[in-house]
This record gives structure tokens, sequence and C-alpha cells, in this order.
């Protein structure tokens, strides 16, 4: 997973905002060199930062294992450059084209595995270790939140180790050669609490042919943990993997990866951990809508995205209607062994809860096609009372995507904007307070001389602190992470994502600076790809990952 990739995907057309001001000031995290982009998840009120990295340099490629008669990389290469890296010389363009390689050849286990994420310690630049014990990593790791105790939320896919096989002899192959595989550990997905050295796994209900998975997303004050998880498997496709997964083609445990990934049943889990840090069997949710007969049951799939400390959970689940069936993911209250919708589904086209508070306030994005142009637009729900607003963001049509409130009743997240010359709509962060129903670019909220572009704030704490992603523009690096120079020996510069954490200034109040561009709040042509910055770090841990 590569945490919010919709940032990469915005960085031709960022600026620098008009007005900055100071009312927030910019608090410099420790240095990450270890990986290209960093992205900030989430903060507590002691200030703790968890987040994750993507584009590891220097990442160690095992050349005495690889196939140099493979025409992807005689193609790619030089028959010079093969043999420099035969002796172990790798430059660093010759590095990034195995990097590439190794990334292309995923569905080959017996090319070695490839990873380019890394979970991080952000208030210390650290990298967090949670599920792979080799040096050389094999699997993805991620985490997405962090209590006041230090109890962080963590996800890692499936670590693998380099194994003997040999196949089954059969009438066509009497005698087959013994091969070396990278062969995964069961559980394709585990989640954790994490804690300094403690790493506390996740209870997995369903955990038959293949070891099922947990995807944990947020833990509360009190310890309640929400996500989602292996439930149980359809009778036709548990017959199917019993029949062929026994060991004569491939791997047990590869054949079980490569059939069950995608054939759980998920549901939304609410888990509890005690005081002794023990963590109990979760309390199972299903989905809004019928089930429709004669339709898979591993299609309908619901999941918890946040939960209060009163073990309130809010999320997405599938809606059905059985009528036209018709389903849906759409936003949902997990609560008390119910399960409940929070925008009518006949009116939205899709929709998620993101976040509640202690307050029971939710906020989410529900996303509806506005001029025949597909837009989110946020919505706050009141559980005590059962209503539900649409603040209008920036203006009518503003794509708005919130991220996190807090007890004070700020929201944060990412909207869009227009620059006044222009007609390409652009990301900023944004800060709602739904007190006076302001809606602020935090980028306004800045010194003056900001040397980055907040495109989406991703938590907020009861101190008003806010973790945020920015675009910075500093010196490229290569593969193996030093700077790139052109040929007047100049660095070349990039754009990068980097996390920002945002402290308010008592009675800090907005100044204005020299004006560059202009940026309006009003409606104009472009879009912001719907969902990618809410649900794309836990989608993406959906599919099957090595």
């Amino acid at each position: 997973m590569r945490l919010s990739p919709v940032v990469l995907a915005l960085l031709p057309g960022l600026a620098a905002s008009s007005a900055y001001a100071a009312v927030y000031q910019v608090q410099e995290l420790p240095q990450v060199s270890t990986t290209r982009s960093q992205f900030g998840a989430a903060l507590n009120d002691n200030g703790d930062i968890v987040g994750n990295g993507s584009v590891i340099y220097n990442f160690p490629v095992d050349v005495s294992r690889l196939d140099f008669e493979d025409t992807t990389l005689t193609s790619a290469l030089s028959a010079e450059a093969i043999e420099q890296i035969k002796l172990g010389n790798v430059t660093a363009s010759s590095l990034s084209i195995l990097v590439n390689y190794l990334s292309a050849k995923a569905a080959d286990f017996e090319i070695q595995r490839y990873s380019d994420v890394q979970a991080l310690n952000l208030s210390t630049g650290a990298p967090i270790r949670i599920r792979e014990q080799a040096a050389v990593p094999t699997n993805r790791e991620y985490v997405y939140d962090i209590n006041n105790s230090g109890n962080a939320i963590a996800a890692a896919t499936t670590p693998f180790t380099l194994q003997s096989f040999t196949p089954a002899a059969t009438e066509e192959v009497p005698s087959p050669e013994t091969v070396e595989l990278w062969v995964p550990d069961l559980g394709y997905i585990k989640s954790y609490v994490v804690n300094g050295n403690s790493v506390i796994p996740l209870p997995i209900p369903f955990e038959e042919l293949g070891g099922g998975f947990a995807n944990a997303a947020k833990i509360s004050e009190t310890n309640y943990i929400a996500g989602s998880g292996s439930v149980s498997m359809p009778d036709t496709i548990k017959e199917s993997i019993e029949k062929n997964c026994i060991g004569e083609k491939s791997p047990v445990n590869l054949c079980y990866y490569s059939a069950s990934g995608s054939a759980y049943v998920e549901r939304a889990l609410v888990w509890k951990m005690n005081e002794s840090a023990q963590i109990s069997a979760p309390v199972e949710y299903g989905f809004l809508g019928p089930y429709v007969e004669d339709t898979n049951e591993a299609g309908y799939v619901s999941r918890a995205l946040s939960v209060n400390d009163s073990g309130i959970a809010v999320g997405v689940s599938t809606y059905t209607d059985a009528e036209r069936q018709v389903s849906q993911n759409h936003a949902t209250i997990f609560a008390e062994g119910e399960v409940s919708a929070i925008v009518d589904p006949l009116e939205w086209d899709v929709s998620a809860a993101s976040d509640i508070n202690n307050e029971n306030i939710v906020v989410g994005l529900a996303n509806k096609r506005f001029n025949g142009i597909a837009r989110n637009r946020m919505f706050i729900f009141d559980y005590n009372t059962k209503t539900v607003t649409y603040p209008n963001g920036f203006f009518s049509t503003s794509g708005t995507t919130p991220s996190a409130i807090n007890e004070n009743n700020m929201i944060v997240g990412a909207a869009e904007v227009v620059p006044e010359d222009g007609t390409t709509r652009r990301q900023v962060a944004f800060l709602y307070n739904m007190e006076d129903q302001s809606m602020t670019d935090l980028n306004t909220l800045l010194p003056c001389g900001a040397e980055f572009t907040l495109v989406e704030a991703k938590d907020i704490n009861n101190n008003n602190e806010i973790i945020a992603n920015a675009i910075y523009s500093v010196e490229q690096r290569d593969a193996k992470g030093d700077v790139v120079k052109d040929s007047a020996g100049n660095p070349v510069m990039e754009n990068v994502s980097r996390a920002v954490k945002l402290i308010p200034i008592p009675n800090g109040t907005i100044d204005s600076c020299n004006v560059q561009e202009d940026i309006t709040y009003e409606r104009k042509g472009g879009s912001m790809g719907w969902f990618s910055l809410l649900l794309l770090p836990i989608l993406l841990l959906r599919r099957r990952q090595s």
C-alpha cells in the first residue's frame, strides 16, 4: 500500500496558497532517510505521530538469484551492466531496473519478494517492525492509528521465506526437479496492537485454508479496535481449495495464498483489549440490505473504520436493493450488535463513515453525480438524534473527504479548490469547525513563506494539533538515495510527500502575505477521485500482495 497515492497524482497541479497566517505553527519532524515519501496517519494528545513511507531507498536485491537470461532484464540492461551486477557493482540506474523487475515479477514465486512501504514512528523518524523478522523485507507493513496510551494499530501482509519444493511425480514428469520458492506464512493480512517492543496480534475469527485475515484501522482511548476480517468461506470454494491444495503442484501455503485471498467472507469486527493487554474475540457485524438469493456471500462486505470509547463503530457495508439486485457500499453504524445506515442509499451512489467522536458525532462522505461528475460531499451525522447534515465545503460541488473529528467537533480532511485563473480543481487540507460552520483551507492558517502545500489533513487531536501531508519540492534522489544532478552539476528537484505537524498559536490571527496566485472557492471544472483518501489503505491491503 502506498498511503494516499492520490497525492502524487495531484503533483502537477499543486501550487502554494496565496495567503498564509500565524494561526498554526509548523513543527519540524525528524528526517526519514530510508524512504522517498512519508505520509502521516495519526497523532495522539501526547504528540506521538505514526505514519508510513513509500519507495524504500537502496533496497537490497539478491543479485545471485537473478535470472540474467530473462528478456525483461536483458532488454533493460546492457551486457556490460549485467556483468558488473554479477560482480556486485550495482549502480543506482541498474538498481532501479532491478527493483522494477522484482515488482513486475510479483506473481512469480521463484523471484525475490519486493517491498515498497515501511511503517514509521514519525515522532522519532524510526521504522516500526511489525511482522517481518528477516533483515530484507518480503511483505508490506503499515501503521494506521495511535491512542494516548501509546497503543498503535498496525497491519501487515504475509512475510515469505525461501523454501525447497519438489512437485509430485506424474506420468508426464516422472522425475520433477526441486525448485526454490518464496512461500508465505499463513494469514495473508494480520493486524496488531504495537506499543514499544510489544506486538500483540488480533484474533482472526476464521483461519481455515490460509490463515484468514484481520485488517484493523482505529483504536479508541478505551482500547476498542475497529476493523474487519475473515469470518467464513463459501462451501463451494472451501471444497475446491481442499481438493486442489494438497501439496502436489505447489506448497500448500502458496496454494492457499493464491486461492483464498478474495474467497473469505469479510465482516466488520470490533475487538477489545483489556488492561492486561489481552485482546478478546471480536464482535462480528453484518451488512446493510438483504442477501440476494443465489449470489456469492463473499460479495457482501462490511468494514469498521473507526470506533469511540463506548464501542460504537462506523464504517461501510454493502447495501443491497433486493428488488433491482443492485449493491453498493454505504456509510454504516455498528452498535450493540445492530447495523444501520447513515445516509439514504437511494439518494447517494456510495458513502462511507470515516470517524466518530465520544459525543457520537460521525463524519464521512457521500458520493453522487453533480452536473454529470461524481463528487464527494461531506456529511455530519449525530447518532444521538439520528440527524444528518451535508455542509457545502468550499463551494457547493467541492469534492470533500473528511478524515477525522476530535472531541472539540473540529473536522479535518481534504477538499477541492480552484485557482482564480484555472479550470482544474486542486486539493488542499481543510479544517471545519462545527460550532460556527466555518470551512478553512489550512494553508491560509500557516506563517508566511511556507515552502510546501498542505494537500490532506489526516488527524486532529484534542489539543487541535493536526497531522497533515504536504507536497515539498526537494532534491531528487536515485534508487540508492543519492542526490541526482543535471549535466551542469545542479541538483534536480522533485515533488514528494512529507508529514507535517501543525500546532495552534494562542490568539493567532490570519496575516496577509505577498500574493502570487489567487485561489477561489467557487464552482469550476475538474474532479477529485472519490474515496481514495479515506479507504485506499484499507482496500489495497485486500489485494494479494507480496
